[in-house]
């Protein structure tokens, strides 16, 4: 418990057995409450900015109505109404009441409605417990300290020599010996290897998330040569779908979506083609310092063919894939630029520099000048715009002809399409006069006025298709180079201080000098094997994927409130092979892949249990479960029915023929036959599949997959759809007699062979399934084998990773 001297308030600490701390408690106002550094974040990013500009201007020393909300302790005081806040309860919260315009008196803010998603940010921070973070930097005199440049991972990179061992077995590899080491340190004993049906199971799914065949099982098994596992490695990272499944990691961190996530959630077609040149990219191994310089400065980069050069463009999907917010996106340009700016620090860097939007780090050494300078960078580059509820018209999208060469080739089709559009958006705006009821005239209503326009929209259908199909990217381009100000607890309409465009002084500070954005700047001091974090925080999400845990375990926190790498040597020695075998992810793969340490069994050993029971040492492999693609690619592979194609562009409507409001947004379900990384992502509405297993939902970025235990999951897996169609369809696979067809499903669901026990038990089982169904023909015995299928995909065997 500490208390702070100047507030007289306490906190209690609570920390694990590596001394990471887990939650904050703290006592104000008279109410314990939890927070976690999620939920500060979220306050941070999120609540703090809203406060200080719709409310501080009254509520803050003022305190208008007797009320303050620039504490916690001021909100659960309250005003001449009594508390503000309800923490956990936001329908009792006046606070909330006012801005969400529910209470009887109560409108707030006066100046204007908050937007809908600013109310929801509010309510989830109460219904959260209303975290506040207390301070541990001081605003106004930011100065690097000496502490804070001493902290590892500002350091910079260095290999360490490898550490000797006494056991033969784990010097082969340059990983065996620093988990060895550390094993030894902490008098733990690593546990036995895995066998060759676990390890093909396992490598398979990791490389490729897909199950091995039987034949490629028995193949490995089979294959006594000393290289034979180095084979099928090198053989998995050949195939498409290593591509896909190591891809499928990069979209998660960058929240990959085919809509923009406005109120509307228009569409953006060309998405796609960011996602391919993802999959592509890890495909063809390519280094990963030029795939990070492509996509945050491809159009800037020299090329040596068209080809290339467009590629590059497409790869700056990954700043044009920034959500845009609200009713008006465009007016709210600084909302996606923060979201761009907390992705690349986060994702990229493993440092939450969206924190320092509105003030100086709590945490960490980042100054709100830094986070402008950043800012600068971005605001310096022009965002496409995919269209909003009161101009539908998109804009800004990368032409692959060049923009004047576009506008001259579509100018006639301009000029045609322009009187439709006048007219079309005259008619929007009265019906926009009929439902804000601004205006009433005898004869006329609002139905009739929508009827007109839907047959407006509909007569410019025609035209709109009949564009020449010049080809677009979802890209980002150069603005106007300049330098932003400081904006005052985040409001873009309260400024301060000029901030130079420049990167963080904590990682050199270096100031951008060239004419234009400064992101091709930005881009090769991110790639520059100098920058302490972009190749640790790299290989120890590789690691994580590997193995089930970073040896960072916060992976996109590298900062004081992260975890401390429980293999720092280790960590570095990764980082800097990393760069010296060209930035390879598949070298690095088979470095962790062949090492002993990744090919050990996930079965306890009790005495290492007692003293690490999470396994932080590496003593054996962390069992993982499918996560929801692997469910249903698998399943799908298994049924024969999994379209392995690659996906190219979802069957979106013409772009010009975009009409969607808040009230009636984009929605869209097609159905995918080919691997669930091609599937639509749509922002404002969750994949039900997707989001019952634990998958991105493309608002946020996803740097690590929860693994959640449902009873929805459970009631999916036993009386879905899929399930038992999915059952049938494998079931009808089997041939043979029961003996036969039992272990021909154990080898092809759960890539093993059938132990004489489980061949007797399914025996049994079988004989109840035909006595409870009654069988005397052909349909009845496919019925049965359907649900002994079923049952066997529903298990725990099938669902998880060894």
């Amino acid at each position: 418990a500490v208390r702070n001297m100047s507030s007289g308030r306490f906190t209690w600490h609570i920390i694990d057995s590596e001394m990471k701390p887990v939650f904050l408690f703290a006592a104000l106002g008279g109410v314990a409450f939890a927070q976690s550094p999620e939920q500060n974040d979220f306050f941070e990013s999120k609540v703090r900015p809203l406060l200080a500009s719709k409310c501080l201007v009254c509520h803050s020393e003022s305190a208008r109505a007797g009320l303050r909300l620039d504490s916690r302790a001021a909100l659960l005081k309250g005003g001449k109404s009594g508390p503000a806040i309800v923490p956990g309860d936001p329908t009792q919260s006046l606070l909330i009441q006012a801005v969400a315009h529910r209470h009887a008196t109560l409108r707030m803010p006066p100046a204007g409605e908050l937007e809908p998603q600013q109310v929801g940010d509010l309510e989830k921070w109460v219904r959260d417990g209303a975290a506040w973070p207390e301070s541990t930097v001081t605003k106004s005199t930011f100065a690097l300290t000496p502490e804070q440049k001493k902290f590892w991972s500002f350091q910079p990179i260095r290999k360490p020599a490898l550490p000797e061992v006494g056991d033969p077995a784990w010097t082969r590899n340059p990983i065996d010996r620093f988990v060895l080491a550390k094993l030894q340190e902490k008098s733990l004993t690593p546990g036995k290897k895995a066998d060759r049906a676990t390890l093909i199971r396992r490598v398979t799914f990791d490389l490729t998330g897909l199950p091995p065949t039987p034949e490629q099982t028995r193949a490995f098994e089979q294959d006594r040569a000393a290289n034979a596992f180095e084979k099928v490695i090198d053989r998995l990272m050949e195939t498409p779908q290593y591509g896909e499944r190591w891809g499928r990691h990069w979209l998660d961190l960058v929240r990959y979506a085919d809509t923009a996530g406005d109120a509307a959630d228009f569409p953006v077609p060309e998405m796609y083609k960011y996602r391919n040149y993802v999959l592509d990219a890890f495909q063809q191994d390519k280094p990963y310092n030029q795939f990070l310089k492509e996509q945050l400065a491809g159009d800037l980069l020299p090329f040596q063919s068209d080809n290339q050069r467009w590629e590059q463009i497409v790869a700056t999907g990954y700043i044009a894939v920034s959500r845009r917010v609200g009713v008006s996106p465009t007016g709210d340009r600084h909302i996606t630029i923060e979201d761009t700016i907390d992705n690349f620090g986060k994702s990229l860097l493993g440092l939450s520099i969206g924190c320092a939007r509105c003030h100086d780090h709590k945490f960490d050494p980042i100054a709100t000048a830094d986070y402008y300078a950043l800012y600068g960078i971005f605001d310096s580059s022009v965002y496409p715009a995919s269209g909003e509820e009161h101009n539908p018209y998109r804009n800004g999208f990368v032409y692959r002809v060049g923009a004047d060469k576009a506008k001259e080739m579509l100018k006639p089709y301009d000029e045609s399409f322009a009187p439709w559009k006048k007219l079309e958006r005259a008619k929007f705006g009265e019906f926009q006069e009929f439902q804000d009821k601004k205006i009433t005239t005898p004869g006329r209503s609002r139905d009739v006025v929508w009827e007109e326009l839907s047959k407006v929209r509909q007569d410019l259908r025609p035209v709109a298709e009949s564009y020449p199909p010049l080809e677009t990217a979802w890209a980002i381009s150069e603005g106007k180079p300049h330098d932003v100000k400081i904006q005052i607890y985040g409001d873009p309409k309260n400024t301060g201080a000029l901030s130079p465009r420049a990167f963080p002084e904590i990682l050199g500070g270096m100031k951008v000098e060239e004419q234009g954005s400064g992101r091709r700047e930005l881009a090769e001091w991110l790639a520059d094997p100098k920058n302490p974090l972009t190749a640790r925080v790299i290989v120890n999400r590789i690691w994580h994927y590997h193995f089930g845990k970073g040896i960072v375990a916060s992976t996109s926190d590298f900062g004081v409130r992260g975890t401390p790498p429980t293999h720092p040597e280790l960590l570095d020695y990764l980082a800097a092979r990393f760069i010296e075998d060209g930035w390879s992810f598949k070298k690095m793969h088979k470095l962790m892949l062949l090492s002993e340490a990744w090919q050990l069994s996930s079965a306890d050993v009790p005495a290492n249990s007692a003293s690490d029971a999470s396994n932080n040492y590496v003593w054996r492999q962390n069992r993982q479960r499918l996560d929801a693609e692997e469910i249903s690619d698998s399943i799908r592979l298994m049924s024969g029915e999994l379209d392995l194609s690659r996906g190219e562009r979802l069957p979106f409507p013409n772009e010009r023929t975009y009409f969607y409001r808040q009230h009636e947004p984009f929605n869209a379900n097609w159905p995918n036959a080919r691997r669930a990384v091609y599937g639509l992502q749509q922002r404002t509405r969750k994949n039900p599949y997707l989001d019952l297993f634990d998958g991105p939902d493309g608002n946020l970025p996803f740097s690590e997959r929860k693994s959640t235990t449902t009873s929805l999951q459970a009631l999916y897996l036993m009386n879905s759809e899929f399930m038992a169609g999915q059952s049938a369809a494998i079931a009808k696979k089997l041939n043979g007699s029961d003996d036969a067809k039992t272990v021909e499903a154990y080898q092809l669901l759960f890539g093993r062979a059938a132990k004489p026990t489980e061949i007797e038990r399914s025996k049994d089982f079988l004989a109840k399934l035909r006595q409870q169904y009654n069988c005397a023909d052909d349909a009845c015995e496919q019925k049965a084998w359907n649900s002994f299928v079923h049952s066997m995909l529903a298990s725990n065997a099938f669902l998880f990773v060894d």
